[in-house]
C-alpha cells in the first residue's frame, strides 16, 4: 500500500539518520584514539574515516561521552558506528542497541500518527480541537475558554501556528514537573492566554505537540505510546523503541546515562510527560 510504505520510509529515515547522545560522564581524561576506524574504511575512498575523524572531533569538541550515528542515502543505510561511553561509571561502551532519547525528532512521529488517522478517515486537517465541536471537547478545562482557543485546528497545532505557548521561557511543558499531562493542560488553557489568533503567527510549540499526543489518545481509544507501537512502529518493523522514563533509577535496558552539558540535570526532566513532543527512546538504526 502506498500509504503503509511511505511511512515506514519517513519512520526509517527520522530514526536512522542521526541518534546522538550524552552518556555516563564527561570524557575528561578520556582518549578518543582509543577507539579506531572500523575494519576497511580506509580502503572506502576515505569517506567512512573521514566521517570516522568527524565524529571523534565532535566528542572532543563538546565533550560528548558517547555518541551513535548512522546515515541513510536512498532509502538505504550507508554509514553506521558508535564511538565512546554508553555509562563511563560501568565502563559500558555505545552499542548499536543502545537506546538514547531522540528529544523533539519524536515529533514527525507524531506527525506521521497524525495522518494516518487522517488516512483512515478518522481525524481531518481542519478539525477544531478545543471546546463542544472540538476533537477533545472540554475533557480540559471548561467554557468558556480563553480567546481564540476554540479556534485552533489540527493543521495549526501540526505546523506551530496555534497562536501561541512558545518555546521559550514560558512554556508550559517545562512547568510544573509533577503534575500529569491532563492538570497541566487544564492549567494551560485557562492561565497562559494566546497572543494571536491562530493561524497568523509561526512559534515553535512543545505544548501544542502535546495536545496533539491527546488528540490520538481521544481518536483511537488508546494511550498515545501504545498506539503509535502497534499502528506505526511495528509495520515498518521497529520493536525497540519506547517512551522514556524520568529518572536515572528508571532507566531503560540498553539506555545511556545522559549528563549535561553545562552541568544541568537530565533527570530533572518529566519526560515521560513529554511523550508526543519529545519522549521517544530510539538507535539511529532502529528496525
Amino acid at each position: 500500500m502506498p500509504g503503509t510504505f511511505s511511512r515506514r520510509r519517513l519512520i526509517k529515515r527520522l530514526c536512522g539518520t542521526l541518534a546522538a547522545g550524552l552518556a555516563a560522564s564527561r570524557l575528561y581524561g578520556f582518549s578518543l584514539q582509543e577507539q579506531q576506524p572500523p575494519q576497511g574504511e580506509e580502503a572506502a575512498g576515505g569517506g567512512r574515516a573521514q566521517m570516522f575523524r568527524i565524529g571523534r572531533a565532535f566528542m572532543e569538541q563538546f565533550s560528548v561521552p558517547g555518541l551513535s550515528v548512522a546515515v541513510t542515502r536512498n532509502g538505504r543505510f550507508v554509514y553506521e558506528h558508535q564511538f565512546g561511553m554508553a555509562d563511563r561509571k560501568e565502563a559500558q561502551q555505545v552499542l548499536s542497541s543502545s537506546l538514547f532519547r531522540i528529544a523533539s525528532v519524536t515529533k514527525p512521529i507524531t506527525s506521521v500518527t497524525i495522518f494516518t488517522l487522517i488516512e483512515q478517515g478518522k481525524l481531518n486537517l481542519a478539525d477544531k480541537v478545543f471546546g463542544p465541536s472540538g476533537v477533545l471537547g472540554t475533557k480540559f478545562g471548561k467554557p468558556p475558554y480563553q480567546q481564540y482557543v476554540t479556534d485552533i485546528t489540527v493543521d495549526q497545532l501540526l505546523t506551530h501556528t496555534c497562536g501561541g505557548w512558545p518555546n521559550d521561557s514560558t512554556d508550559p511543558m517545562m512547568r510544573f514537573k509533577s503534575w500529569d499531562q491532563e492538570k497541566l493542560i487544564t492549567w494551560t488553557l485557562k492561565n497562559l492566554p494566546l497572543t494571536y489568533p491562530p493561524g497568523q503567527h509561526w512559534a515553535y510549540s512543545n505544548f501544542g505537540y502535546c495536545v496533539l499526543g491527546r488528540v490520538i489518545e481521544q481518536v483511537t481509544g488508546q494511550p498515545y505510546s501504545d498506539y503509535v507501537q502497534s499502528k506505526i512502529l511495528a509495520p515498518c518493523d521497529i520493536g525497540d523503541m519506547k517512551i522514556a522514563a524520568n529518572k536515572l533509577s528508571q532507566r531503560a535496558p540498553n539506555e545511556v546515562v545522559y549528563v549535561g552539558q553545562y552541568s544541568e540535570n537530565p533527570y530533572d526532566l518529566n519526560i515521560t510527560r513529554m511523550d508526543s513532543h519529545g519522549g521517544w527512546l530510539a538507535t539511529p538504526t532502529d528496525s
